[in-house]
């Protein structure tokens, strides 16, 4: 490969990691606009017994999930990428 197709190859990978920060950004904001929108159930009148049934069985687990998306990403992904520009840049 020529230079131009391993600077290429980087920036690529440069753009992806950059992706990656800002999904893990996106998906901490809408785990947190979906629990500030189920507590906004309770302030509108939704039965608390319901809400609270609602909120410990569903949206808990689904807060939590995203969340190990989050971590996967920067326990996983990013660490690729990085260790992938870095051999790039080795070339």
């Amino acid at each position: 490969m020529t230079n131009n197709a391993w600077s290429h190859q980087i920036e690529l990978a440069e753009d992806l990691k950059r992706y990656l920060h800002g999904l893990q950004e996106r998906l901490g904001t809408v785990a947190n606009d979906y629990m500030r929108k189920c507590d906004s159930l309770k302030d509108a009148g939704m039965m608390e017994e319901d809400w609270l049934k609602f909120t410990q069985d569903c949206a808990q687990a689904t807060y939590h999930k995203i969340g190990s998306v989050v971590e996967q990403i920067n326990a996983c992904d990013i660490p690729f990428i990085e260790k992938y520009i870095a051999y790039l840049n080795g070339r």
